[in-house]
């Protein structure tokens, strides 16, 4: 299966979004993301598939934030079995909503573990290549975050910079800065403003990283794919204790 197409597909979400570059210890939870301006079509089909490989948490749901296509879809998994959670916290699976700076190819990317799983076999195979050939580029992002409740999302400190899986680089949260950096194919720059940090220019093709929306929560990561090049935000974490 050709890898190389898969990649050029790879997006960025502004919550959690782990990649291959992630280090061993900074495990984020298990998420699905889908470019796609009809994501009612596309998340049922693919949440049976992952049902098969045992990633299914549960059978409820709620979103996090309005989404723009939130009937259509809350109808589309309430027809597929799925339950509507009325308390956000009780629920197997959370959508949320986000727009990208730029249009790209409508896909999905399942990540676990941080590692980007390709699970385009049999009927999601044929899913992606229709999502791909048939349907228009769009900027609505659906982020998909299967229920972890170990962990909880903090403000970060500072954005670490990767390049070929090599810390290259800290960048203070805490005071305005840019930095530019070397990559296999060019040059990309970093920017902090305001406690957030984003890719302002890279030299990669498609631009991907650049559309990517900014990040300043302990555990967000923004990815040139193309340029092997990855920036995370860093910061405290908070473990729930359930106290029975």
């Amino acid at each position: 299966m050709d890898r190389r197409a898969f990649f050029k597909t790879l997006f960025v979400t502004p919550l959690l979004t782990p990649f291959v570059l992630s280090s061993e210890s900074n495990r984020s939870p298990v998420q699905l993301c889908v470019i796609g301006d009809s994501p009612q079509l596309f998340l049922p089909p693919i949440l049976r598939g992952l049902s098969k490989y045992g990633f299914i948490p549960g059978q409820t749901f709620a979103f996090l934030n309005s989404h723009p296509e939130g009937n259509e879809l809350k109808n589309a998994l309430s027809t597929s079995g799925w339950k509507f959670a009325a308390q956000t916290s009780r629920a197997d699976l959370r959508f949320s909503f986000n727009h990208l700076r730029q249009k790209a190819s409508p896909s999905f990317t399942f990540i676990k573990n941080g590692k980007v799983w390709d699970i385009r076999t049999r009927e999601l195979y044929s899913l992606w290549k229709d999502m791909h050939s048939h349907h228009s580029s769009s900027s609505l992002l659906t982020t998909v975050s299967f229920k972890d409740t170990s962990v909880r999302v903090q403000p970060g400190t500072h954005a670490q910079v990767f390049l070929d899986g090599k810390n290259v680089g800290s960048l203070s949260l805490d005071k305005n800065s840019s930095r530019l950096y070397r990559a296999k194919k060019g040059k990309i720059s970093v920017v902090v403003e305001n406690r957030r940090a984003w890719v302002s220019e890279s030299s990669c093709r498609h631009k991907i990283c650049a559309s990517a929306l900014p990040v300043s929560l302990t555990g967000e990561r923004i990815i040139c794919a193309p340029n092997n090049f990855l920036v995370e935000i860093q910061g405290p974490r908070i473990v729930d204790t359930i106290i029975g």
